[in-house]
C-alpha cells in the first residue's frame, strides 16, 4: 500500500519457519493470534489452524479480530463450540506475543498500534509486498497461501496436523489458490492438500460448504453484473459496474464470484468489478489471468494492493474514470 500510516513499523527481521517455531515453542508463553479485516478463507483458516496448533502445545491462546467478536457468517462454521474470536481491547496484551497471519500491513490488522495486541510481533504472510512489519517475519511471496506457511511452521514445531487443524488450513488453501487454479499453486500446495485429506478432511463437503448454497438473490446479482459486463482493449479487459440499484433489485448482497466469472471470458486477461460501497465511493476488485499483467500495481495507483493476480482498491472517482484508469495502466504495462 502506498499511503503510510502513523503506526507503520520499521522492517523487522526476515526469518524462516524454524526461527518462528522456536519463538512459538517457548513454554508458558501466551499468544494473541489475529488476521486482517474482512477476512477471507485463508485469513480465518490460518488464524484458527495456528491457534489450535498452539493450544495443542499447551499455550494460552486468544484469537482476536478488529471486526470481532466473532467471524463473518460464511466463515464462522470453522469455529468449534466454545471457540471464540475476541474483539475490542486485549486486557493482558502485555503478557502476550502477537502472531499476525495473512496481514500484508499492520493497518489491515488493526486501526491502532498492533503492540496493543501483544509483543513481540510474529508476522506470517505470503503477500510479496509485505514490508516485514513484525519483529520476526516469515514472508514467502511464492507460497500459494498463508495456510501453506502455517504447515511449514507446524512441521518445524514437529506437531502432527490432525483433522481439527487440517480443516481450517484446507479452507485457506482451497480459497487462496482459486480451487488450485492460480499460478501460485505449486507442488507444496498439493502436498499440503493431500496431508489434510489424509487427516480426515472431506473435499466434497468443504466444496459444498464454500461454493454451493448460494442465496438466489446473489445469483441474480451476479446475473445482472455479467449481463452488463463490457469488453475493453479488444476484450483483454472485461469490466462491470454494480450500483446500489442492482443490489436492491436483485435482493443479493455478495458479488465476490462476479470478478472470477468475468475473468473466465475468452480472451480476458484482466477482469474488474466496480461496486458502489457508498454514494460516490466504489470498491474495485481486479483479477488477472496469465502473467501479462500485475493488478496489484494497478491497485497501488489508488492506494490499494494485493497480489499480481488478485487485488483491490477503493476509489471516489466516477466508474468511467476508474475504467479509464485500469485501461491506461494496462496500456502502460504493455497491453
Amino acid at each position: 500500500m502506498s499511503h503510510a500510516h502513523h503506526h507503520d513499523r520499521p522492517p523487522g527481521e526476515r526469518v524462516g519457519a524454524d526461527r518462528v517455531a522456536a519463538e512459538l515453542a517457548v513454554p508458558g508463553r501466551k499468544f494473541t493470534v489475529s488476521t486482517h479485516r474482512k477476512p477471507d478463507g485463508d485469513a480465518a483458516g490460518s488464524m484458527i489452524g495456528l491457534s489450535r496448533i498452539l493450544r495443542g502445545l499447551g499455550h494460552d491462546v486468544v484469537m482476536w479480530h478488529v471486526e470481532g467478536p466473532g467471524l463473518p457468517d460464511h466463515l464462522a462454521w470453522l469455529l468449534e463450540p466454545g471457540e471464540e474470536v475476541l474483539g475490542g481491547e486485549v486486557p493482558d496484551h502485555g503478557d502476550r506475543v502477537l502472531v499476525a497471519v495473512d496481514s500484508a500491513t499492520s493497518h489491515r490488522l488493526t486501526d491502532g498500534d498492533p503492540c496493543d495486541l501483544g509483543t513481540p510481533i510474529v508476522n506470517i504472510d505470503h503477500h510479496h509486498d509485505n514490508p516485514a512489519w513484525g519483529d520476526l517475519n516469515l514472508i514467502d511471496g511464492g507460497a500459494s497461501s498463508t495456510a501453506e506457511l502455517v504447515v511449514r511452521v507446524a512441521d518445524a514445531l514437529d506437531v502432527d496436523i490432525d483433522e481439527s487443524v487440517a480443516l481450517p488450513l484446507y479452507v485457506g488453501l482451497v480459497t487462496d489458490t482459486g480451487r488450485f487454479s492460480y499460478s501460485s499453486t505449486g507442488p507444496e500446495a498439493h502436498v499440503a492438500a493431500a496431508r489434510f485429506v489424509e487427516a480426515g478432511v472431506d473435499p466434497g463437503s468443504v466444496y459444498r460448504r464454500l461454493y454451493e448454497g448460494t442465496p438466489l438473490g446473489d445469483l441474480k446479482l451476479m446475473g445482472r453484473a455479467v449481463a452488463s459486463a463490457r469488453p475493453e482493449l479488444g476484450g483483454r479487459l472485461v469490466v462491470t459496474v454494480i450500483d446500489e440499484r442492482d443490489v436492491r433489485e436483485s435482493g443479493g448482497s455478495d458479488s465476490d464470484g462476479v470478478v472470477e466469472a468475468l475473468r473466465s471470458a475468452a480472451g480476458a486477461e484482466v477482469a474488474a468489478v466496480i461496486r458502489e460501497a457508498a454514494p460516490g465511493e466504489w470498491r474495485v476488485s481486479t483479477r488477472a489471468s496469465g502473467e501479462a499483467f500485475d493488478v496489484s500495481a494497478i491497485a497501488a495507483l489508488e492506494g490499494g494492493g494485493g497480489h499480481r493476480a488478485a487485488a483491490g482498491f477503493t476509489s471516489h472517482r466516477d466508474p468511467e474514470d476508474i475504467i479509464a484508469l485500469i485501461r491506461d495502466a494496462m496500456v502502460a504495462q504493455g497491453a
